[in-house]
Order: C-alpha cells, then structure tokens, then sequence
C-alpha cells in the first residue's frame, strides 16, 4: 500500500476512493473501504482510502474531541490489511476545516485525486461547519465526473454501528460487543516505562505501558489479552485501574494505569513498544484487605489466562 501524505505529491491516476475519518476501521468502516475497493477492481481504478491526520473535532471543536479508538500508525496497520493501493492522509488543520462543500468535491476529489468513484457511509458531513453531507457529494460528483456510493449504516444488534457506541462499550468493558462491531479484538499500543515494581515484589512482574495520547482503552478491571513485544505474542493478563489495595486516600498518583503480567516472559521490556489486545474481561477492579489476598486473586487471573480458548489466541498457537 502507497502512503500519500501531501496532496500535490499524489501520482495523476484515476481513482476509486473511500472517505472518511475511520477511527477504529470497524465493520462498518471496512464495508465503505469494501465497497471503494470492490468499484475500483471493476473499472481498473487505484483503491484509495482518504482520511486524515488526527480527528476533526480537535479542530473544529476541541472541547468535544473524542478518545481514539486507533491511533495513526494501527489505523494505517489496518487499513493497509483490508488489500486497498492507497491510503492518502489529509492534514486537517485550520484551513481544511474553512473550505467549502463545493470545493472540497472540486479541489480535493477531482482535481488532486481524480476520483471516478467516491464511497462514504450515508451520515458522512465535510466541508465547513459540517455543512457538506452524503446527498451534497452526489450532487457535486454529478457537476464534476465522478460517481458517489452512499454505503447505508451498518446494524448490530438492531442499532447503527459508529465508533462513539464503540467507545461507550469499552468504557463498560463489554468486549463481546465491541469484537464483534469490530471485527478483531480491541487493542491499545504504549511504551513500556518504569512504574512502582509492586508486581515484581508480589511475584507477578508487570509492564507498565503508557498509553498513547489520546487513545481510548477497556475501563478498569482485569483482562485477558495478547501482547505483542518485540514481534512475539504472549497470552496477557492486564489490569486497568487505580491499583486500590495500595492506595491511600488523597494519593496523587490516583490516575489509570495499565500493567500487563506477560505469561511465559521473562527479561527486560523497558522502553519497548507493547500492543495489546484485549480479549475478555476476567473481573471488575477490587481492592484486597491485604496483599495476600491480592496474590491469592491474581493466581486466579493468571490460570484463567492460561486456559482461556479464544480464537485470537489459538490462531496464533499460544
């Protein structure tokens, strides 16, 4: 897959293009791109996927700007999975924001990118203030030459799929919906740093990861996840939370934090790039009368990993 990053230095070619903002490139996201990419094989057109650089909102209204469900580089990672020539990432910036429907469709779609074919989902806006909407591209595509498919919303469970109701089940910690809306397990990608090393002095060393910013992950508890580090995957029993056992009323330190017990690891992971994807939540967060009891439960959250069969799990033989 080419990755364009700069209007002017898009090749001159024909193309079948799938707009939108696609965070978390959910079921629902992959059947526009599906849709781009099917137009595309047909007519003999570059399957092109445009989106943009960070989300609107942190534009146009800040204040209301959601947590991501992918940061770029895993929205790139999926994307580029779905078998699509091209990704072009737009940067959405003050300028971007201000222009017009109408120039927008004329300046962007037909010009820089010669789009023959255009697929967004049928609540897509663009343009200034929103204004432009799924009927305002098909309209301009007319005056301009090229063909626009309104893909309509996706259902599950009787409601539209969207990457808010996504955001609302992992803040509930309801993976089963969420894989199945997505399509694959949700997953978060952070750094390893240094954190309180309670886990190595309890006996269950844990990486501490820092989440990238912005990023939305599964609210507190306890899960069973795999990991990947340093290109291997290992089944993960990862905690989301506050750590309340060791807490003290008026700790400063009283932020969410994400620790991964790495079965069958053993060595350094300081520094390294963690992904995580979360599988199934073992337990809500609690807070132990003493650590014993603790130790006690996380035996218990490590077993439970080590015999969890899941099919993300077994097609990677762990």
């Amino acid at each position: 897959m080419d990755l364009v990053g700069d209007l002017a230095a898009a090749p001159r070619r024909p193309r079948s293009v799938a707009l939108g903002t696609f965070d978390g490139v959910h079921a629902g996201h992959q059947l526009v791109i599906g849709v781009a990419l099917e137009a595309a094989r047909e007519r003999g057109l570059t399957a092109t996927v445009v989106t943009f650089d960070h989300h609107p909102l942190a534009i146009v209204d800040p204040a209301h700007q959601p947590r991501l469900l992918t940061p770029p580089a895993v929205k790139q990672e999926l994307i580029a999975a779905l078998g699509v020539d091209e990704l072009v990432v737009l940067h959405f910036d003050a300028a971007l924001a201000a222009i017009t429907p109408d120039r927008f469709c004329r300046t962007v779609l037909a010009e820089s990118l010669q789009a023959a074919v255009v697929a967004v989902g049928e609540n897509f806006t663009f343009g200034a203030g929103g204004a432009g909407t799924a009927a305002a591209l098909v309209e301009g595509g007319r005056h301009l030459g090229f063909e626009t498919i309104v893909v309509p919303l996706l259902q599950s469970h009787g409601r539209p799929i969207s990457s808010s109701r996504i955001r609302r089940l992992l803040h509930d910690g309801r993976l089963p919906e969420v894989r199945a809306i997505l399509g694959r397990p949700p997953r978060l990608v952070g750094v390893v740093v240094h954190g309180q090393e309670r886990g190595r002095t309890l006996g269950f060393p844990t990486a501490n990861i820092e989440a990238h910013t912005g990023m939305i992950f599964p609210g507190r508890g306890v899960y069973a996840a795999r990991v990947r580090l340093r290109g291997i995957w290992y089944r993960a029993a990862v905690n989301v939370g506050h750590n309340p056992t060791f807490l003290r009323k008026g700790d400063e330190e009283a932020f969410v934090r994400i620790e991964a017990h790495l079965l069958s690891f053993s060595g350094d992971a300081y520094g390294a790039i963690l992904t995580v994807d979360f599988l199934a939540k073992l337990r809500d967060e609690e807070k132990f009368p003493s650590a014993e009891a603790l130790v006690v439960r996380m035996h218990d959250d490590i077993a439970r990993t080590a015999a969890l069969s899941d099919p993300a799990l077994l097609e990677l033989g762990l």
